[in-house]
């Protein structure tokens, strides 16, 4: 790691020339290192006062409160530590200015803050302290400001609503209750399907968990509109965003096998079809069952119901006239090559390669993506000399992954760290 910002400076070096598509520019990071410094000691001073107010009607239920936030603030901190924000002044600036857009037209009083992170997936979340997070993959989803505003506004409600804050309390009041304990005591007494039982109970648990997060998406999306109708911007944005997003985790591109000949064939280097072959797994029967749906924005529950009562609130008075400033512009534009950058510097070679791999299948001239290819191979085969390949590249995984995910990840799995060789020596430039 010692090398890894001098490391990060080359690369960006490397891309910052324009090829013959498109003028990009990486977003400048020299200042994270005083970003990330100002980030802790803001949280610090934030997360301090909120430990010190914390109120509950026993000392059980307190103390499970106190542990949940303190686990929500030491995963925080990790972010800061490791760069998971994007410090740039413009980009700051920008978004804020969304932010406060929604804040005066309601006239809400109290402190927010908006973050933006490096995190690929289409995502938006807020932290319960006044802080709304948009993830830098969100802008691959976007297609307009008035979405990106839309967003802001959903999770302004959330804040607004007091969701997490309830949220956690939920959780301890039900952990203290006279039915867990119960069917804890329960559970422990039997001899035999403890695991069963338990198991059982705590699916029940999640399911009615889901069921209340799903009355509290409504909730945030109706307080959205309310906020968002201010705004004076088009009130389609709502429903356009949620169509997006209720599709976003559908892979849009895929390799096959015939893409990985035509673009990795090329000298020495011979694609072989035993290297996509993967092994069946102990557990197929029940790697496609399906997960219980975690909270976030691209999962958020029920998007067509949400869809159908954004329409009725918003009213049908939709126009085809949407906002896109040159500042959206702008991010929208580098979004493509920057996410796949941040998924580098988040030590995410598998994925960013890949990405940039279906990316380069298309486009196999561009200067860009053959450099963001070459410096992950090159992390790849390290990460192959060291046998720790898993850190860097994710498992396969018949639920989570699409089909074309898990042939590359068998692909790269079974290469020897002497075919990686060969093929970073045909994207060397």
């Amino acid at each position: 790691m010692k090398n890894r910002f001098l490391f990060t400076v080359i690369f960006f070096v490397s891309v910052f020339f324009a090829n013959a598509q498109s003028e990009f520019k990486p977003i400048d990071t020299s200042s994270s290192a005083l970003c990330r410094v100002n980030l802790a000691e803001e949280y610090k001073g934030k997360f301090t006062l909120i430990n010190k107010n914390i109120v509950s009607s026993t000392s059980a239920q307190k103390s499970i409160i106190k542990g949940i936030y303190n686990e929500i603030q030491e995963s925080f901190f990790d972010k800061i530590n490791q760069n998971n924000f994007i410090c740039e002044d413009n980009l700051y600036t920008y978004l804020n200015g969304l932010l406060q857009e929604v804040l005066v037209k309601n006239s809400i009083k109290e402190n927010y803050r908006i973050l933006l992170s490096k995190d690929g997936d289409a995502n938006a979340y807020n932290t319960g302290d006044g802080t709304v997070v948009i993830h830098y993959g969100l802008f691959l989803t976007l297609e307009n400001e008035d979405e990106l505003v839309f967003v802001i506004a959903h999770e302004i409600g959330h804040q607004f609503l007091n969701h997490v804050k309830s949220e956690i309390e939920s959780f301890a009041k039900l952990s203290t209750s006279e039915q867990v304990i119960n069917k804890t005591k329960e559970i422990r007494s039997k001899k035999y399907g403890k695991a069963t039982m338990a198991g059982d109970f705590l699916k029940n648990i999640q399911y009615q968990n889901y069921a209340k997060r799903r009355k509290k998406e409504f909730a945030a999306d109706s307080i959205a509109v309310a906020f968002y109708r201010k705004t004076l911007r088009n009130p389609k944005a709502g429903v356009t965003i949620l169509e997006k997003l209720d599709s976003s985790d559908s892979e849009k591109d895929s390799l096959t096998f015939d893409d990985y000949k035509l673009i990795l064939n090329k000298n020495d280097f011979k694609v072989r079809k035993s290297w996509f072959e993967v092994e069946e797994s102990l557990f197929k029967k029940y790697d496609n069952e399906k997960r219980i749906i975690v909270d976030s924005l691209k999962t958020h529950p029920d998007c067509i119901s949400r869809i159908n009562m954004i329409r009725k609130y918003a009213g049908s008075n939709f126009t085809e006239k949407t906002t896109i400033s040159k500042d959206f512009l702008s991010i929208k534009q580098a979004s493509t090559y920057q996410n796949l950058i941040n998924l580098y510097d988040q030590e995410f070679y598998g994925i960013s390669f890949y990405e940039a791999l279906k990316l380069y299948k298309k486009d196999a001239e561009n200067v860009v993506l053959k450099n963001i290819i070459y410096v992950n191979l090159s992390k790849i085969l390290e990460a192959k000399t060291a046998y720790i390949i898993n850190r860097y590249v994710p498992k396969v995984d018949n639920k989570k992954n699409s089909e074309s995910l898990n042939r590359f990840i068998t692909f790269i799995n079974n290469l020897k760290t002497s075919d990686l060789q060969l093929i970073i020596n045909n994207f060397k430039s």
